[in-house]
């Protein structure tokens, strides 16, 4: 059984066909990458998984064989499937570490001095420990998107699912996200990743589905899916070149 199961998830917004029918699986500690042109449904299948803001017109969500189909947003995120978004949801006024901390569960905080330990912890892990006390608006870009990915691992995910995390990155950044992915993967916590930076799905995918008008366009191996004439054609172009 796999631990996340999307069995065609349906989304409409008016005459607006955001989904149709997308499924796919993913099996604990693997990497699935989302692609797509702009617009092609990547981050509406994020809202239909966790709920946010509204939850699927058909289709269902299995994680660890549970249905969430009755669940709210926050009981999907308890029940382990947790989600960062594409631009920085951190607290700017609260610092680094506050920010790791209102994010834990409250059943799973041990207490104030104990929980500051975790917290520290996590962020030592992900070399933000020197910014624990700096508010967290004051950081930089990078540092942003490394906070948002340890408030989400606060909440102790079974599956990750990232958008856009190399967004706005230089090069040397990209190689360090890559990094980083690979590390939480290490953990045992499965990854869904939506990204332009095709270099980066290539490092870290198992499996590559390229969206294309709320439909599934391709999906298998990510190199043979890039190179797919029908990706090219929709989505790469002259990019396809380089991969």
């Amino acid at each position: 059984m796999a631990l996340l199961e999307v069995d065609g998830l349906t989304k409409s917004f008016g005459a607006l066909s955001a989904l149709r029918g997308v499924s796919f699986s993913i099996e604990k500690g693997e990497v699935l990458g989302l692609a797509g042109p702009n617009g092609s449904g990547k981050s509406t299948l994020f809202n239909m998984l966790t709920k946010i803001p509204t939850g699927p017109d058909a289709g269902e969500v299995r994680l660890d064989g549970q249905s969430l189909k009755r669940m709210r947003a926050h009981q999907i995120a308890r029940a382990g499937l947790v989600r960062i978004f594409q631009t920085e949801t951190d607290f700017g006024d609260l610092s680094v570490i506050e920010n790791v901390l209102v994010s834990m569960p409250p059943e799973t905080q041990p207490g104030r001095r104990a929980g500051r330990g975790v917290a520290m912890a996590l962020l030592a892990e992900f070399d933000l420990a020197d910014h624990a006390d700096q508010p967290s608006g004051e950081i930089g870009v990078f540092n942003r998107k490394k906070l948002m990915i340890v408030t989400a691992l606060a909440r102790q995910p079974k599956v990750l699912l990232l958008d856009e995390p190399a967004a706005g990155l230089s090069k040397p950044e990209v190689k360090a996200m890559i990094a980083l992915i690979k590390q939480i993967n290490a953990k045992g916590i499965a990854v869904v990743v939506i990204e332009h930076v095709i270099s980066l799905l290539l490092a870290l995918s198992e499996q590559l589905i390229v969206l294309n008008y709320g439909e599934v366009l391709a999906r298998g191996n990510p190199r043979d899916v890039v190179r797919d004439p029908a990706v090219v054609e929709a989505y790469l172009g002259s990019a396809a070149d380089d991969v």
